[in-house]
């Protein structure tokens, strides 16, 4: 289940437990262990209160910090940093879909403190000192099926905790399970506890669900018990927005699920936005010829509710703005070189969004835009071309000393970048400086008259 480091540090804290109230592993390591998969997030749990805890360890080698007193959990630091949480009961006011329990109770009751727990396939024990495994409520068996259901009566489960439909649609995206019928009309049912949940909160289970395997199924998910509606209702309203057949096969919604699907996981939330305005576009001006610069202020507006970081907002809103650069394959080699340049720190993740996007339509394959924009890559790799006014060989400084000041420095630069990007010049420095001269002289010559 662990790595010899991991095992042997486990082994030894442990050996500081009672016999009678000894340390478990718990949650996602032990279900990926018998799923036959490494898990390197380990949780741990036990009988011993925290308190408790802080006592049996002071004369250890494992520090003890407390996390959340109340919830009985405490970061147990060795050479590993461990998350320990005392067995408990947990009390949610009635239907308030609220995320922290309002009243905790300690036990040392195992199978008590299973039933607290979300999914029985995250409700599985590994004792640490001889390595028994402890199943109170035949999450085994839901492994055994690839099933995943609630530990206790599921309209309880998820209506105590909103972000357990979430962590739900997360599962199914990196294990790819399916849901056991009642769980997925409780699911349904109570869909509107998602409105009762911090958009924090949203966005990391959002950021988990597009980083898993099967998170087309997972967004499908969404889909059909109305979360998306809740969470992202600008993608939802894009659900049954039809596109001309000789070039989609699928609806704007389906055509995004499959985008995302082809993406690299550090493309999806790109993949996810770049049709997002097609629905909008499509009612307000009868086309969609200007979605991606539409979509790119829709994704930004998204991405600020949901309180992204300001780069990754940048970043994932030109993207969107970039995504029908040269659809048609007519655009001028120096502008695709102009392109490439300008957007080189995404250009990367560029081709990748280009080909999901040429995938998600249910027709090709590749994508030729992407195809054309490596060869002029390789062409300027090539050639040399510097990627930036930094990548120049000469500078301001050189500038100044022919004479120029002023804005007419950065302006001159930025025109010698240009032609050296498109390969008309070799960037070497008596080459540009030779371009520099000439222009100066010009401008002195415009002057004169």
């Amino acid at each position: 289940m662990f790595d010899d480091l991991t095992r042997r540090e486990l082994e030894e804290l442990a050996s500081y437990f009672p016999k009678d109230k000894p340390l478990y592993a718990v949650g996602g390591c032990v279900r990926d262990y018998l799923r036959g998969e490494k898990s390197y997030d380990v949780d741990l749990s036990g009988g011993v209160k925290p308190d408790e805890l802080i006592e049996i360890l002071k004369n250890s080698p494992f520090g003890v910090v407390s996390a959340s007193p109340r919830l009985g959990t405490v970061i147990v630091k060795g050479k590993n940093t461990y998350e320990y949480t005392t067995f408990r009961i947990d009390s949610y006011p009635a239907g308030s879909g609220v995320h922290t329990p309002t009243e905790v109770e300690f036990t040392d009751d195992l199978t008590v403190d299973a039933k607290r727990r979300d999914f029985k396939c995250n409700a599985i024990y590994c004792q640490i000192d001889d390595g028994n495994i402890i199943d109170p409520l035949g999450g085994i068996n839901d492994i055994e099926r690839s099933i995943l259901s609630t530990t206790v009566n599921p309209d309880v489960v998820l209506s105590q905790d909103g972000l357990r439909i979430l962590r739900l649609a997360r599962f199914v995206s990196t294990l790819g399970y399916e849901i056991e019928s009642n769980t997925y009309d409780s699911a349904k049912r109570l869909v509107g506890r998602l409105n009762e949940i911090s958009v924090e909160r949203i966005r990391e289970e959002l950021n988990r669900i597009l980083s898993g395997k099967y998170c087309y199924k997972a967004l499908c998910l969404l889909r059909d018990i109305g979360a998306l509606k809740i969470i992202l209702p600008e993608l939802a309203y894009n659900d049954g927005v039809a596109q001309k057949v000789e070039y989609h096969k699928y609806d704007v919604l389906e055509h995004t699920f499959k985008v995302v699907e082809a993406c690299s996981p550090q493309v999806r939330l790109a993949g996810l936005f770049h049709d997002i305005a097609k629905g909008v576009c499509q009612d307000k001006d009868g086309n969609t010829y200007f979605h991606n610069v539409r979509g790119a202020e829709m994704t930004a507006d998204i991405m600020t509710r949901l309180k992204y970081p300001n780069r990754q907002i940048e970043r994932t809103s030109r993207m969107v703005r970039l995504h029908m650069f040269d659809v048609n394959g007519n655009t001028k080699e120096s502008k695709c070189r102009r392109f490439i340049a300008r957007n080189i720190d995404v250009f990367k993740d560029m081709l990748d969004l280009f080909e999901a996007d040429s995938k998600g339509t249910g027709y090709f394959q590749g994508s030729r835009t992407a195809d054309r924009l490596r060869e002029i890559y390789a062409k300027m790799l090539e050639e040399k071309v510097p990627m930036s006014i930094k990548e120049l060989a000469i500078n301001g400084n050189d500038l100044i000393a022919l004479g120029y000041d002023g804005k007419d420095i950065g302006q001159a630069l930025n025109e010698i970048w240009d032609i050296a990007l498109r390969g008309c010049v070799a960037n070497d420095r008596d080459k540009l400086l030779g371009i520099a001269k000439r222009k100066v002289k010009s401008k002195d010559n415009k002057g004169k008259k």
